[in-house]
């Protein structure tokens, strides 16, 4: 079994934003009208991130 340390915290090999922008023409853009959507862990149903 392999275990990793969670994202963000010391010895963590993987990290996360907590809110993501759009891809858009080449370049990150924030949401028009500045509205976010939670996106859920599959795995806890936790907000994961945005």
């Amino acid at each position: 079994m392999t275990i990793y340390a969670q994202p963000g915290t010391d010895g963590s090999v993987v990290s996360y934003k907590a809110r993501y922008e759009n891809w858009i023409g080449g370049e990150w853009v924030p949401p028009v009208k500045g509205q976010y959507f939670e996106n859920p862990s599959p795995v806890t149903g936790k907000t994961f991130c945005e």
